[in-house]
This record gives structure tokens, sequence and C-alpha cells, in this order.
């Protein structure tokens, strides 16, 4: 699914990430997980999205396990933990 993480930011939204990962097919992948101050205390907090598609529970718990293959490789910088823990909280 997933080949390597080829960047990570942090935006000024008061704290949301975001993780690009570059796909088998070619295209890069950007995940965000909303940390903005303007979702806090909502349904939105916390929430990881996707440039390419909607993420649905199953989901976030497949592509958990396909990033957590890419941790070893990864550099320490990437969030990369992160975006795992919080696909693994969403697809409950």
């Amino acid at each position: 699914m997933f080949k390597s993480v080829s960047d990570s930011a942090a935006a000024a939204d008061g704290g949301s990430l975001a993780l690009f990962v570059k796909r088998i097919d070619g295209q890069t992948e950007r995940f965000v997980i909303d940390r903005s101050l303007a979702s806090r205390g909502t349904p939105d907090y916390n929430k990881v999205s996707s440039s390419l598609r909607s993420l649905a529970g199953e989901d976030c718990g497949t592509i958990a396990a396909a990033l957590e293959s890419l941790l070893m490789t990864t550099l320490s910088v990437h969030p990369l933990a992160d975006f795992i823990d919080t696909l693994k909280q969403q697809s409950r």
C-alpha cells in the first residue's frame, strides 16, 4: 500500500499535523490529524483525514497496519507513530 513517508508538517492552526506518504501506485497521500483550535470540543477534533479518500473505521485500521511497516525506515522527525495511534483509535 505504502512505500515511504516523504514529509510531514505542523499547521499554524493550533496543533494539526500532516503526513505525506508515497503510495505503491506512485501517488502521494496526505493524512491530516485535525487538532486545530477551532475543532476542539467537536467530533472532528483528533480525527485523521486523507487527501485521496474518505476514511471509515475499517479503513483506518488497515492504514494503521500498513503504516506500521514503515516505522523502522522513517526518520523520527516525522510523527508517524502519532498517526498510527490516532488511526487505531479512529478505527474503534
